[in-house]
């Protein structure tokens, strides 16, 4: 009997140890996760204009797993890029998301490389948002288009997977690399069956579900695709989808742009003949939704495996795009100006605290991004950055950031001294955005043409306003908010001078020359 009550008291004493324990265990784990940061997953698409998601009704086009990312956060409807002083707009765009900067304050050796000695191409001290992050405790990891070079990437990710290295490409058989610090970067290897979207989703894939093991650090990863830019061959499931025909022409359709603009026959602009036919602009519009769509579906699948993860109530998902499209919009195909269609890109932020299906017309940049997510992780945001955290905006504190925007768009300087050339260099835009008005100012040549337009009124900028006398003040306070964010930015454009005096040196940018 004796024995028998001892072993009865050793069982329970056990017993107690035993929930003892698990108690201890399951609160070490609930203060784990609270003390956590949350995990950071970045979508960026390559050309994709803002509008196209189909949750934000303005175009046709079907993204289902997009539609969940809208209903799920928060939505920025009046989202643009800043510019560029180069026909490849996207490689400007990403070296402000990555910085946080304006690219008149960026080395532009990360974003002219083509202008550049191999030796001097992607030097830059400037901080990145990944290299930040990874320096606060993230594990950060890369997939996809990478147009700033190399030496970014090796100082901002711990792990990069089938990395692409330039501005474009086919979208089967891409050409990636992999790289890590210990091993450097790998020989380069193709896929010639899979469709880009899908080597990039399966490297993301891949990261959260080894992720699975191993939950003491936060993640970064930025998953960077190259659709849906052209050369826009997604897979035939995807173009079927979509019959030429039926598609819609956009309001602005013109056969051909109203006046000589910068960079008016560049590559992007002779991808089809003059003048637009409507035809040509309908398959142009088909092929590029087919591409968006196929890009959706394997988002979706990025988005499963966060699920399956265990991770996805703990991570910041933001949804982005490089810059916008013309696609038959005000006669061009191309990105190389400050309309709307071009400069405008989808912006979208979801997770904890984010507040679910809210559309906020607060003006927002692309390059907010940086600041943005240091607020929504409660990190410092370094001195370096020069956009603003739209934080407030998001959590419901404040209603907007900024007043105004600055757009800007001119050709390479350096291409004047191309004696081959054949794009029509020179030339350039500078653009204002103050509450529902919007001026452009172009210059060619010895010639200036300035538009203004009501944006709420006149979203596909149709009715240009600059002669209507009852808009004077409108005009002249735009002119006046222009040169303030001129100065202000650092942009080196002087309206007072014939193409912005942005050409009167050229031989400044031909670096390639100056070893």
């Amino acid at each position: 009997m004796s024995n028998s009550k001892n072993l009865m008291t050793l069982v329970a004493l056990l017993l107690l140890v035993s929930i003892s324990s698990c108690k201890e265990s399951v609160k070490k784990e609930v203060v784990k996760e609270e003390n956590k940061r949350p995990n950071i997953l970045f979508l960026f698409t390559d050309d994709q204009r803002g509008g196209t998601i189909g949750a934000m009704d303005k175009y046709d086009v079907q993204t289902p797993n997009m539609d969940q990312l809208v209903d799920n956060g928060t939505s920025f409807t009046n989202s643009y890029i800043l510019g560029a002083t180069t026909a490849a707009v996207c490689s400007p765009s990403r070296a402000m998301l990555m910085t946080g900067r304006h690219y008149f304050n960026i080395e532009p050796n990360v974003y002219a490389q083509f202008a550049f000695n191999k030796e001097d191409k992607g030097k830059s001290d400037k901080l990145t948002f990944p290299e930040y992050f990874k320096s606060n405790g993230y594990e950060t990891y890369a997939t996809g288009k990478q147009h700033n070079g190399e030496i970014w990437l090796e100082r901002g990710f711990d792990k990069i997977k089938s990395a692409f290295l330039g501005g474009m490409t086919r979208h089967f058989g891409t050409k990636v690399k992999d790289y890590t610090p210990e091993t450097g970067w790998s020989a380069g290897y193709q896929n010639n069956e899979k469709f880009s979207s899908e080597v990039f989703a399966d490297a993301a894939v891949g990261f959260l579900d080894s992720y699975k093991e191993d939950k003491e650090k936060p993640f970064l990863i930025y998953v960077a695709f190259t659709a849906p830019h052209d050369p826009r061959t997604a897979p035939q499931e995807f173009h079927d989808m979509y019959p030429s025909e039926n598609i819609a022409l956009p309001e602005n359709y013109k056969p051909q742009h109203p006046f000589e603009i910068a960079d008016d026959r560049i590559r992007d602009e002779v991808l089809a003949p003059f003048p637009r036919t409507e035809a040509i602009v309908q398959k142009e519009i088909s092929d590029y939704y087919a591409m968006i769509t196929a890009t959706d579906t394997q988002i979706g699948r990025i988005l499963k495996a966060l699920e399956t993860s265990g991770e996805a109530n703990n991570t910041i998902i933001v949804l982005a795009g490089d810059n916008g499209l013309a696609l038959g919009q005000h006669g061009l195909l191309g990105k190389q100006n400050v309309y709307e269609h071009s400069v405008s890109v989808p912006l979208v932020f979801v997770g904890p605290n984010i507040p679910k299906n809210k559309k906020t017309d607060a003006l927002a940049y692309l390059h907010d991004v940086f600041p943005t997510l240091c607020g929504l992780t409660g990190l410092e945001i370094p001195e370096s950055v020069q956009t603003e955290n739209l934080t407030p905006v998001i959590e419901g504190t404040d209603t907007k950031v900024r007043e105004s925007m600055l757009y800007a768009y001119n050709s390479w300087p350096g291409d004047l001294l191309n004696k081959n050339r054949k794009h029509n260099p020179g030339g350039g835009h500078r653009a204002v955005r103050k509450g529902d008005f919007k001026l452009i100012v172009s210059a060619k040549h010895d010639v200036f043409t300035y538009q203004l337009f009501n944006i709420k009124n006149d979203p596909w900028e149709l009715v240009n306003l600059i002669e209507d006398e009852n808009y004077n003040n409108v005009k002249e306070d735009l002119i006046l908010e222009l040169e303030k964010l001129i100065k202000e930015t650092g942009d080196p454009a002087d309206l007072t001078k014939k193409e912005f005096g942005l050409f009167d040196h050229p031989e400044d940018y031909n670096f390639k020359d100056k070893k």
